[in-house]
């Protein structure tokens, strides 16, 4: 499935992996878990949506959807 096609959690997820593949300088360090919880609001779906354009995913590259099934 495409990016455009993936659940809310789904994208949540990869707003988290996104926020730790940012060069080291956007964070002090790296990502906080609060910055990691909060990854929704500071990324945009239209940011995801353009850096994932082009990935195919499966439910198994998504922890949470694995869980649920």
């Amino acid at each position: 499935m495409k990016v455009t096609e993936l659940n809310r959690d789904q994208l949540v997820c990869l707003k988290q992996a996104y926020l730790c593949e940012l060069p080291q300088d956007w964070f002090a360090d790296e990502p906080s878990y609060q910055d990691l919880a909060n990854a929704d609001s500071i990324v945009s779906d239209e940011e995801i949506f353009s850096h994932y354009a082009g990935t195919e995913f499966v439910p198994e590259d998504f922890t949470t959807s694995v869980e649920n099934d």
